[in-house]
């Protein structure tokens, strides 16, 4: 995103070049936060992987500032500031506050949300907020701990409490923390004064903005800063056709706990309203909470919404509050998107579920035709490239847990771009980094067997979606236990406007004979010994377009990378590959000749 201020006849109270100039100051502010916590934290999943977001709320919370934020984390932050200003009224400069539950405005247990208030003149201007994922929060299981009957077997809720006050650290939240979580010493204690460092630094910077420019001024700017962004929205809103338009998404049969063993619909409604200059999602006509713990909860139904709808607007929107209060959520509690009623499971509420409403919302948009919407992608990024793994090192005798990112491919074709090779999930939308095998195998009891994307697993399309990709993992010296979350085994991600869909995901495990044995797709606890291979791939993204419409030198491209085969390039694109002189040409006519001939059969 770009937060450019253009110039323009209505104003907003402040000078067009000043109003570029802090716009830019406070993004940096949060880009800070990023690269304080990315180069400080212990863990893989924050250090390696990127898993956190930041942001800065103005003083009532609402939203004001982020960038490069993982779309699940973010649209959503506002919740955390106002619950806690909501519970506390002797807030003073030094405090920090810690929020990991869902029924307080946080996305899932597993996500710890710190949180600083910002005086300047001993008045509240900001919150700096930074999210970040945990290896381990004590739950009985590693993981994303799926199989909770309700949120009492997911580990400590901690509903805004104060870990720092007057910027000294409470011991006896710390003290709680360390033994109540796996590695609470070496690696969570670790991650908490990087995550805490990342907001102090939040702090200083913006006392030191206040002092450059008055503080008048700035508090000047943050008002005309969330009215932008309203105006821009409407302005995008306006441009959309106005209509209604519905979407249905499946999740695959989840058994556990007898969740949902025929599957999960998702459904939404989406009103694009020219005279309110709004958009309306309506998801209430939706299954009921889960007994396990999938379900979204308000956080991530939040963002997930929100993430689909900005999916289709002109990116130099800011999303700020003024911007998201044009987007409207029709949502009941009890449902498995929307809010769940406590005390419902929601340890796994920032994955599958969560990012397929994201994904069904943004493939919506397709119904508008070109160029709106998006194919459906992967959205069971917890599978085995990005499972969690525990045991014991062989080499160290040492318990562990973490989560290794070995992602690749699943993003959904959409107009003018083939599918994200990085995509993982909607709900990551590419931000976080993927990791390297060396340094997995180096770091865990592991051996990479094999990671890599797929041929001929892309959805096909005008844009064709991002191939699948596999992974195959052995354990070394002893038996390790893996948590993996599928999502597409039954129901793989689907093409539109004529796009076609992607490879389905798969879980199995090799035995020492050799023998190929299915695994759960969904698991918080699969035991795999040294003399077995896990494997588990990502979904291929769905295509966009009718896949006779794609540049015929764009598939020879993708055949010499591999992603598609000459077969398949014949088969799905009907264009015609030869060989002359060991180099591979596209046959123009005998293309041209084919194509047409499907076109008139209809195909």
């Amino acid at each position: 995103m770009s937060n450019s201020f253009p110039e323009t006849d209505e104003g907003f109270g402040i000078d067009p070049y000043k109003m570029n100039i802090l716009s830019k100051k406070f993004d940096i502010v949060t880009r800070e936060m990023t690269q304080s916590l990315l180069r400080s934290a212990r863990s893989k999943v924050i250090s390696a992987a990127k898993d956190f977001s930041n942001a800065i709320t103005l003083g009532d919370g609402r939203q004001f500032m982020f960038t490069e934020g993982i779309p699940v984390h973010v649209g959503n932050v506002n919740y955390i500031p106002e619950y806690t200003l909501e519970h506390y009224d002797d807030i003073s400069p030094g405090d920090c506050f810690l929020t990991n539950s869902p029924y307080a405005g946080n996305t899932h247990a597993g996500d710890y949300t710190y949180h600083a208030p910002v005086f300047y003149d001993d008045e509240l201007l900001f919150w700096a907020v930074n999210r970040g994922h945990q290896p381990d929060v004590g739950h009985p299981e590693s993981g994303y701990m799926a199989g909770a009957e309700d949120v009492f077997q997911e580990g400590p809720h901690l509903p805004s409490v104060r870990i720092r006050e007057n910027y000294e650290e409470r011991e006896d939240i710390v003290r709680f923390l360390k033994q109540n979580v796996r590695n609470g010493e070496q690696v969570w204690y670790s991650d908490y004064l990087a995550q805490l460092a990342s907001v102090r630094a939040a702090e200083n910077e913006l006392k030191e903005i206040c002092d450059e420019y008055g503080v008048e001024t700035v508090k000047q700017f943050t008002e005309a800063w969330l009215e932008y962004g309203e105006r821009m929205m409407r302005q995008e809103i306006k441009s959309l056709p106005e209509k209604r338009i519905e979407h249905t998404c499946w999740h695959d049969p989840i058994p556990l706990n007898d969740a949902a063993p025929d599957g999960v619909p998702i459904n939404v409604k989406i009103d694009i309203d020219h005279d309110e200059e709004k958009i309306v999602v309506d998801i209430r006509d939706n299954p009921k909470q889960l007994t396990c713990g999938l379900n979204a909860t308000k956080a991530t139904t939040t963002s997930s919404v929100i993430g689909g709808v900005l999916s289709v607007v002109d990116e130099m929107v800011p999303p700020n509050h003024g911007a998201l209060s044009r987007i409207e959520i029709k949502r009941e509690k009890g449902r498995v998107v929307g809010e769940p009623e406590f005390p419902a499971p929601t340890a796994s509420a920032t994955i599958n579920i969560a990012a397929l409403l994201h994904g069904t919302v943004q493939t919506a948009f397709a119904k508008l035709g070109e160029p709106f919407g998006f194919a459906e992608g992967n959205t069971g990024g917890q599978s085995l490239p990005w499972t969690v793994i525990r045991g014991t090192d062989f080499r160290t005798d040492e318990e562990f847990v973490d989560q290794i990112f070995l992602t690749g491919g699943g993003g959904p074709g959409h107009h003018g771009h083939d599918g994200w090779m990085t995509y993982g999930t909607p709900g990551v939308g590419g931000v976080m980094f993927r990791s390297s095998v060396e340094i997995e195998e180096q770091e865990f009891p592991i051996l990479v067997e094999r990671s890599e994307l797929l041929t001929d697993t892309a959805g096909p399309g005008k844009w064709r979606g991002a191939p699948a990709s596999i992974t195959e993992i052995t354990p070394r010296g002893r038996s390790l236990i893996f948590g993996h979350y599928c999502q597409g085994i039954e129901y793989p991600p689907q093409g539109v406007l004529g796009g076609k869909a992607g490879a389905a995901q798969v879980m199995y495990k090799v035995t020492a004979d050799g023998e190929r044995v299915e695994v759960p797709g969904i698991s918080d606890s699969t035991a795999i010994t040294p003399e077995e291979t896990i494997v588990g791939t990502h979904a291929g993204g769905g295509g966009y377009g009718d896949p006779l419409s794609r540049d015929a030198e764009m598939v020879l491209k993708d055949v010499r990378e591999q992603y598609v085969s000459v077969e398949a390039a014949l088969e799905a694109y009907g264009v015609v590959i030869e060989e002359i002189d060991g180099e591979l040409r596209v046959d123009e006519a005998g293309t041209k000749e084919l194509r047409a001939a499907r076109r008139e059969d209809g195909q």
